[in-house]
């Protein structure tokens, strides 16, 4: 198929340099506030519905982070507990890890004051599908960002979550928490143009010699995606092998429709 339409590399797939990633205005709001919560060591909530682009978009940024002034770790667990998280995240370290949680907790806060008062580095620890994680895991967040009686933080903290992780945390015994949340964003979809322009970047990355989405094809994809990412991407992958089979090298409406009667 690449030969045929003349490409250097597939398009619209997930595995993609984080260097060639398409940014829309919502991944640049989401981006500068990211950067904002690791410079500031703060707590952020990342949240949006499935297939924005969430965890694309920390991964593209903390990726790119000076490792002389920061170490990041990310763990994406929907079982996670207070007692995974801290063995997961002593073990990443190299700290022989304690089978008492209170010790563990324990070491888990020199740790992370170690790292930042003596070796002069940031922690940016990343939880993603957060909004999966139990109501115990959830307040234990509280415990985590804990240090000098509650009077600093070393690390920088980010929670990624579908939107009803912000109704979730709005529960009044959960308020300890959300108060602590200082940085919020909830990403959106692309608009119409954005999705024209999300696929002329892939089709520019893959090195296509030319368009091979009609006009009426991208409006098509838009209608049907509403501007989701993974969406997009799922559809547009789809009608691009329909057009191949059928032998024409334009992905026109009818490639879309069929696709779409498909799914």
């Amino acid at each position: 198929m690449l030969d045929f339409f003349g490409m250097k590399t597939v398009p619209f797939t997930r595995e993609i340099d984080t260097n060639q990633c398409f940014v829309s205005l919502s991944h640049k709001e989401a981006k500068a506030r990211l950067e904002y919560t690791v410079k500031n060591r703060l707590v952020f909530l990342l949240t949006g519905e499935p297939g924005m682009g969430k965890t694309t978009i920390v991964r593209s940024l903390l990726h790119k982070l000076d490792t002389m002034h920061y170490r990041y770790e990310y763990i994406c667990d929907s079982s996670l507990t207070p007692k995974l998280f801290y063995r997961e995240i002593l073990e990443r370290f190299g700290v022989p890890c304690s089978t008492r949680p209170t010790e563990m907790k324990r070491q888990y806060r020199t740790l992370m004051l170690d790292m930042y008062e003596q070796d002069k580095k940031v922690p940016v620890i990343v939880l993603d599908e957060a909004h999966r994680f139990s109501e115990t895991m959830l307040e234990e967040i509280r415990f985590l960002l804990n240090f000098k009686e509650d009077s600093m933080s070393p690390l920088a903290l980010v929670l990624i979550g579908q939107t009803t992780l912000r109704n979730q945390l709005k529960v009044r015994h959960l308020e300890a928490i959300d108060q602590r949340i200082q940085v919020r964003f909830q990403m959106g979809a692309l608009s119409e143009k954005e999705t024209e322009e999300f696929i002329r970047h892939q089709e520019k990355i893959s090195e296509t010699p030319s368009d091979i989405f009609s006009g009426e094809a991208i409006q098509a994809i838009y209608n049907y995606t509403q501007g989701v990412p993974r969406k997009i991407n799922t559809l547009a992958s789809q009608a691009l092998l329909d057009a191949y089979i059928q032998g024409e090298k334009i992905v026109g409406e009818a490639h879309v429709n069929r696709v779409i009667n498909e799914l």
